[in-house]
Formats: C-alpha cells, structure tokens, sequence
C-alpha cells in the first residue's frame, strides 16, 4: 500500500509538470504567432504609406490637410500623354497595353472628380514658365476610334485597342498641345479609426465621384490615439529640419515621420507564468522623404 501511494505521488507530480509544460508550450506558440502577426502588419504599413506619399508634390499643394493622427493628400494614379485634343475641354490618350512602349499606365482608371495635371510648355523657350496645371475629370471613355493617326501608335498592332477620352474643366490652354505629359492623381486619406471590435486601425479612403468612400482598414491593430504616444503619429518637416505644424505650410513639407505602434490581442503570459493575461506590443519608425519638390 505505501509503495502504491509514493507510486501515485510520484505519477500526479510528473503529469502536473507535464500539463503546466504543454501549457507553456502553447502560451509560447500562442504569442510568438501573435509577434509574427504584428511584425507583419508594421511591414504592410510600411510598404503602402511610403509608396503613397514618396511621389506627391508638397510645393504643388498635394497635402491638403494634416496632423499628427491624419493625413489627406492627392495621390497619383498613373501617367500619360496627350495623343490627341478633339476639344478644349477634351484630351485623347494611348491605349494601356501599346505593342511596342508604355506611355498610359495606372492602377485605378480615373473618374469623375479626379484631377489629371497637364504639363503646361507655355510660350518661352526656357523653363521658367513651365507649370503644372490641374484639371477636373468630368468624364472619361473609351474607344478604338480616338487618337486616329497618333504617333505613338502601332498602325497595325494598335489597331484594336481602346483608347482614353478624358472630359476636363476648365478648357485647355493652347500651349497643351499633342505629347505634353500627364498625371492623375486622386484625393486619399489616412487616418487611425476604431472599428467594430473597439480596436484602432490604420484605414485608408478614397474621394470618388464627389464623395468619400468607406474608409477600408489596411493595417492593425494599434494603440488608441493618445497624444505622442498613440498608434500613430505624423510628423512633418521642411528641408531645414523644422517641424511644420500648420497646413497653410504644407508647400514646405519635404519629409513626413511616421511611427507605429502595434497591440496584439490580450493572452495568456509567457511560459511559467499564471494565468494572467498580458498583451504584446511592438513599434517601427520610418521616414519618408518627398520627391517632387519643385
């Protein structure tokens, strides 16, 4: 009887310890899943943000609004070129997929209530009085008629391939002829939102056809706004390193900080511990210097 109590002793003590050992296991799989989750969602915020804000225009008023939470700007779609002008208040553009170059290209075809932006060569000679002049989208079509005789076009391998009518306000100036550049671009915002669940994501929202579309949440979770240390927070900066705080400057914005901070859902603590229940948190911090500063 004495040697079977020690014998049951002995046995409960060894599968206590290998419960609380595969407890601890799981508790470790559990949060080191959660760790690669959030690292993850840092680099897909990583990727959009800078991709978004590296090619605006600061000096040609693409930051519309901002603070530290917030961030509306126009961000471009895709380029082009004028193959054809049918109007003044109309411009023709190559096909996407041309046989031989690429001179249409964009992710999202633009609509009604983008801008396109038309380099304008002016009259001079010099570079002086070159600008770039925005222009409401009013409509847009297609047809394998537009651009007839276009020089960018392969008579023969082009010949099917709808083209681009895009309906502008105001009318074209007359030094926006045949070959001058293009640029579309489409007001974007960023901001930090909290969704159903009561956690904050980063969203994105898209000014489409005169309005706001939902916000679509792109990356999180975050930490709640809270001052400097929220989830998220913008900060701007000139080029001489000074922080621009108002709007009304936002032409002298050439770099944009931002800093992330990540919450994992609350679970259980680490291996050896209770049951108590902690939450991992992990942070980046980039810097994005803006390219088209003239």
């Amino acid at each position: 009887m004495v040697e079977l109590l020690v014998t049951m002793i002995i046995v409960s003590v060894i599968g206590i310890m290998l419960s609380r050992l595969m407890l601890g296991q799981q508790r470790f799989y559990q949060r080191t899943n959660e760790q690669i989750s959030m690292r993850r969602e840092l680099r897909t915020a990583m990727s959009l943000v800078p991709a978004d804000l590296r090619s605006i225009s600061s000096a040609g008023g693409d930051l519309t609004t901002f603070s530290a939470t917030s961030l509306t700007f126009r961000a471009v779609l895709g380029a082009s070129a004028v193959c054809a002008r049918p109007s003044n208040s109309a411009i023709d553009l190559p096909p996407l997929n041309m046989a031989r170059s690429t001179i249409t290209s964009w992710y999202a075809t633009p609509q009604p209530g983008d801008t396109v932006w038309a380099f304008n060569d002016s009259l001079s000679r010099g570079a002086e009085d070159d600008v770039w002049v925005p222009l409401r989208v009013t409509d847009v079509a297609q047809s394998t008629g537009y651009c007839p005789g276009s020089p960018f076009t392969d008579a023969t391998l082009d010949a099917n391939k709808p083209r681009f009518r895009v309906s502008v306000s105001p009318n074209l100036s007359d030094s926006i002829v045949v070959g001058a550049a293009l640029r579309f671009t489409r007001s974007v915002r960023y901001d930090l939102e909290a969704q159903a669940s009561g956690r904050y994501y980063l969203t994105r929202a898209q000014y489409v056809g005169g309005a706001w579309q939902a916000a679509t949440p792109v990356s999180g979770p975050y930490d709640a706004p809270s001052g400097t240390n929220g989830g998220l927070r913008f900060t701007y900066f000139d080029s001489l390193g000074t922080v621009v705080t108002s709007a009304a400057a936002g032409r002298d914005v050439s770099r944009i900080d931002l800093i992330l901070r990540a919450r994992g859902a609350s679970s259980s603590g680490t291996f050896g511990t209770g049951s108590s229940t902690t939450s991992l948190t992990d942070s980046l911090a980039f810097r994005i210097a803006l390219r088209n500063r003239q």
